[in-house]
């Protein structure tokens, strides 16, 4: 992350590069409308410390569900749920349906969106018509019985 201190960023950061050179520098940047918190650790302890209802935006980059399987599970879901805010938004460009299975059974409503050239899925608490096409997880499970979604492994 320090590297993003001296990184030559694009002209269209300019706006934002007071922003990331903050999050570099110290791993936290806020002011009246954005906290950026950046934890090196153990996410699923970490986000059970947060306030619940207090996200308004969810980005979920975590590797594959090969590599960090436990970032991908419906009971992680449930966690981030549980922090979401009712018109928070969730987005990653995971579009496996065992994922998408495992957000839709924690409670988020799926909807798929092409922005450029890549899908992307979007999960929110609540039902919308904003963006995105919705993705019926019901019809899914229906027309494929095998797809079922990624719970923790019980040791």
């Amino acid at each position: 992350m320090k590297s993003l201190d001296t990184f030559a960023f694009p002209k269209e950061f300019e706006d934002i590069k007071h922003i990331i050179k903050a999050v570099a520098q110290n791993g936290f940047y806020s002011d009246k409308k954005i906290k950026i918190e950046v934890n090196i650790g153990d996410a699923r302890e970490y986000i059970k410390t947060l306030e619940q209802n207090s996200f308004d935006i969810v980005y979920q980059d975590a590797f594959s569900s090969d590599v960090n399987f436990e970032l991908w599970t419906k009971e992680y879901f449930n966690d981030i749920y549980k922090l979401c805010k009712d018109d928070c938004i969730m987005s990653s460009y995971a579009v496996a349906t065992p994922i998408r299975l495992s957000q839709n059974e924690a409670g988020f409503y799926i909807y798929e969106h092409r922005p450029v050239k890549r899908k992307i899925t979007l999960a929110f608490r609540q039902k919308q018509e904003i963006i995105g096409k919705f993705v019926d997880m019901e019809l899914k499970r229906e027309r494929n019985k095998e797809a079922v979604a990624l719970y923790d492994k019980v040791v």
